[in-house]
C-alpha cells in the first residue's frame, strides 16, 4: 500500500518555487482557500529541547515549549509529561514505540504532536485534556481508552495504513472534531469511540463497519463528504440518514450500482473514491 498521504505539501513547496511573485500570491491564496492541509515535519527545528535517559532517571520537569526525544528514548512512561503546562510541541521520533497511560494527559499548552514514524500504541488517557491540541496525524496500530477525551481544540484526526482499533472514549467530547480518516485496514472500532464529537463533517468507513459506522458519528445534518471504503456493493444501512448537503465518495467499480440506488440517491451527489484527495479507486491511501 502506497504512503503518499504527506506528500502533497512537499509537491506544492515544488511548484511555487517555479512561478513569478504574482504566480505565487495567487498561489498561496489558492491554498488558502482549499481544505486545510496537515502540517508535516520531518525534523525538528534546530531550538528544540531533547529528553534523555538521564533527564528520566533524575526525573528532570520539561519547561522548554519545544521538545525532542533522544534515540534512546523508545518509549514515554506512564504520567511522565503529565499536567505540564509548559510543552507546547513534541516530536515523538520513530524509535519510539508506546506512549503510555496518562503520558501528557492534561498538558494543556500541548498544540501540536510531530509523530516521525510508525506508533504500535497510544495508550489509555496518553493525550485526555490536551486542550489545545489542534490536529492528529499518526500512523498508529491502537489507540487506547480515552486516549485523546476532552482535547476540546482537536479538529483533525487522520489515521495511516496500519489502524487497527480504536477503543471507547478515545476521542470522546472532541467537539470541534470535523475530519476522521481511517483506513480500509480498520477492524476494531468500539462504541463510543466518538461520543459527543457532535461537529463532524468528513469521515471515512472501512470496510468492516458498513453496518455501524453511521450510528457511530453523530449530527448527519453537519455531514460533507464521507469516504465508503469497501470491497462490494451494499444496500444503505438503517442507522444512515442522508443528508443533501453531503458527497459521498464510493468505490469506483461500484460507482454505477451506488448512483442507481434510489436510497443512496438521497445523498447530495455520489463520486468516485478516485476524485478524492485521500483515496485510491480502490479505497486504499494514496
Amino acid at each position: 500500500m502506497k504512503k503518499n498521504i504527506f506528500l502533497s505539501a512537499a509537491a506544492a513547496l515544488c511548484l511555487l518555487m517555479g512561478v513569478s511573485s504574482c504566480d505565487k500570491q495567487q498561489a498561496k491564496q489558492e491554498t488558502k482557500d482549499a481544505e486545510p492541509q496537515e502540517e508535516v515535519e520531518a525534523t525538528p527545528p534546530s531550538d528544540i529541547f531533547f529528553y534523555t535517559s538521564k533527564h528520566r532517571a533524575d526525573k528532570f520537569v520539561p519547561t522548554a515549549e519545544k521538545m525532542g526525544f533522544g534515540s534512546q528514548v523508545q518509549s514515554i512512561n506512564t504520567e511522565e509529561f503529565k499536567d505540564n503546562k509548559s510543552i507546547r510541541e513534541v516530536w515523538v521520533g520513530p524509535q519510539i514505540k508506546h506512549v503510555a497511560n496518562y503520558a501528557f494527559a492534561g498538558c494543556t499548552s500541548l498544540e501540536k504532536v510531530h509523530f516521525q514514524g510508525e506508533m504500535p500504541v497510544i495508550n489509555d488517557e496518553a493525550f485526555e485534556g490536551c486542550t489545545a491540541l489542534k490536529s492528529l496525524q499518526v500512523d498508529v496500530y491502537t489507540i487506547g481508552l480515552n486516549a485523546f477525551k476532552d482535547c476540546t481544540s482537536l479538529e483533525s484526526a487522520r489515521f495511516g495504513e496500519h489502524i487497527w482499533w480504536i477503543r471507547e472514549g478515545a476521542f470522546a467530547n472532541c467537539r470541534k472534531l470535523k475530519s476522521v480518516l481511517m483506513a480500509i485496514t480498520m477492524q476494531k472500532l468500539e462504541d463510543g469511540a466518538f461520543e459527543g464529537c457532535t461537529g463532524i463533517e468528513e469521515f471515512s468507513i472501512p470496510n468492516d463497519f458498513k453496518n455501524r459506522m453511521f450510528g457511530l458519528v453523530p449530527s448527519a445534518d453537519k455531514w460533507k463528504k464521507i469516504y465508503l471504503l469497501s470491497t462490494e456493493y451494499y444496500a444503505m444501512p438503517k442507522n444512515c440518514t442522508p443528508n443533501k448537503n453531503c458527497t459521498l465518495f464510493v468505490p469506483d467499480a461500484f460507482l454505477a450500482k451506488f448512483q442507481a440506488d434510489a436510497d443512496w440517491q438521497k445523498f447530495g451527489s455520489i463520486e468516485p473514491l478516485s476524485k478524492s484527495k485521500y483515496f485510491t479507486a480502490e479505497g486504499l491511501l494514496k
